[in-house]
């Protein structure tokens, strides 16, 4: 039985829109232990089986991060101003799958069941030749067998975990919606349909979350498209994205990361959540207690999918609250900020871990400058996950890093003018503020500039080292 919903709610301040995504003192303790800063601004609800309702534009919305939509759409200052002419030649959109179930399960089970009976999961594959014999259309349908003595300690209902719920299935609906309104109404960019595989490139990590919001978001784009659409993957275990390569060197620098004083500080500032939490859920173990990873990921596919806060399963009645679901969501920021632009190893760590998809976004982007914007393909759209998220938003200097949330996006438009090419980054519809500036109108030159440090020469001989 899904509960009512529980809304974390904002701070009793006032946090504008945008500013709710750089807080400006993201990298002080102070960030995880100041109760009155409640949410910032963030918003960490969503409804059981609808899409998301749209927040006040570009707030920090977790379940649902804004994205280009027509309603607030603005062209590049220069060209809405008039000072230039330009037309769009190219854009690479990056973006996080659709919400979700959890995929951390509490130590000793959930306190209430999930169900997923409204999103059917299909299953099956078919032969290239249209001429041959295709399958029948099958699809996963969960259950929850009460002869399994393993179900005591997990949880029962209708759902594998972590998979895109029907909330979030809608919300890629109205997210590929927006953008063709955005790129294909207004600014005509977008072509008619995705069958030209010369101008048009989908890309997903091999996990059915990023190829499930993948289906619905191109779906919202071309709503009476009645072909089949290549979206391209990797081999799981040398993939570019989703930590799907094995590298020593990652571990090291993470080691690294996580020994520091600064790491170990923010851990004794919550020391008391922490203990509260391990007893409520038995959940001391270095899994659940050396990052939020773990509470976090549970408590926000439980509000954005409808459901409370979870409570211990051994008394009903101790459940966990408003505020420390808050102080977890604060310790969460400051972590991926740490990660990914605080720390002194953030540039290696990127690059160990990202730099070779980022290279992929650089060669792209190299390959319009190289033909002036004449290049054969106009729109890369690939869909991946928080940890590809957060390193790109790093690596482009981003003034602030709350975690990426459900739909997060990343445009990268370039511009034509008359004599030369510029480009826009907009992080979640908006400009990104990062440490170069506002990333509003700047040469395509200067942009690769900012990635290439973060694109390794040798990652064979890095990650060896």
């Amino acid at each position: 039985m899904i509960l009512p919903l529980l809304a974390l709610a904002a701070p009793a301040y006032a946090v504008s829109a945008v500013d709710s995504f750089y807080p400006p003192n993201i990298e002080d303790l102070s960030w995880i232990t100041n109760g009155s800063l409640g949410t910032y601004g963030g918003l960490y609800s969503a409804p059981a089986s609808a899409a998301s309702e749209p927040s006040p534009y570009g707030a920090y919305d977790y379940c649902s991060m804004p994205h280009p939509r027509a309603q607030e759409y603005v062209l590049p200052a220069p060209v809405q101003n008039g000072s230039v002419k330009a037309q769009l030649v190219y854009l690479e959109y990056l973006q996080r799958h659709q919400r979700r179930t959890p995929y951390n399960i509490l130590p000793g089970g959930e306190n209430e069941e999930y169900h997923c009976d409204d999103i059917l999961p299909y299953l099956y594959a078919g032969p290239a030749s249209s001429t041959a014999q295709q399958p029948l259309r099958v699809y996963a349908k969960t259950y929850s067998d009460p002869a399994n003595p393993f179900l005591d300690d997990y949880v029962n209902g209708t759902c594998q975990y972590p998979q895109l719920t029907i909330g979030g299935l809608l919300d890629g609906y109205q997210h590929g919606r927006d953008l063709w309104a955005v790129y294909g109404d207004r600014l005509g960019f977008l072509p008619r349909t995705p069958e030209d595989g010369r101008r048009v490139w989908f890309r997903s990590s091999s996990s059915a979350l990023t190829q499930d919001s993948a289906g619905g978001v191109l779906r919202g784009l071309w709503p009476h498209y009645s072909g089949a659409v290549p979206l391209h993957q990797q081999a799981a275990s040398v993939d570019t994205v989703n930590e799907g390569y094995s590298c020593a060197a990652e571990d090291t620098v993470l080691d690294a990361i996580e020994a520091s004083d600064e790491w170990e500080a923010h851990l004794a500032a919550t020391a008391s959540l922490r203990d509260d939490l391990a007893t409520m859920f038995d959940a001391n173990t270095s899994a659940w207690m050396s990052t939020y990873d773990h509470f976090s990921d549970n408590f926000q596919a439980r509000l954005c999918n409808g459901y409370e806060l979870p409570c211990s399963r051994a008394n009903l009645s101790e459940c966990v609250t408003q505020a420390q679901a808050e102080e977890i969501f604060r310790a969460g920021d400051w972590m991926w900020d740490y990660w990914y632009r605080a720390s002194a190893n953030a540039t290696s760590y990127i690059t160990l871990l990202e730099g070779l998809f980022i290279g992929e976004i650089v060669n792209r982007l190299q390959a319009v400058a190289d033909s002036k914007g004449e290049q054969t393909l106009q729109y890369s759209h690939n869909f991946i996950h928080d940890g590809d998220i957060g390193p790109v938003l790093g690596a482009l200097g981003i003034k602030a890093l709350r975690w990426p949330g459900m739909g997060s996006n990343i445009a990268f438009e370039i511009w034509k003018t008359e004599d030369d090419l510029f480009s826009r980054v907009l992080y979640s519809g908006h400009p990104l503020q990062t440490t170069h500036g506002m990333l509003e109108w700047v040469s395509l030159a200067d942009l690769i500039a900012i990635l290439q440090p973060f694109v390794p020469d040798d990652i064979i001989t890095l990650c060896n080292a």
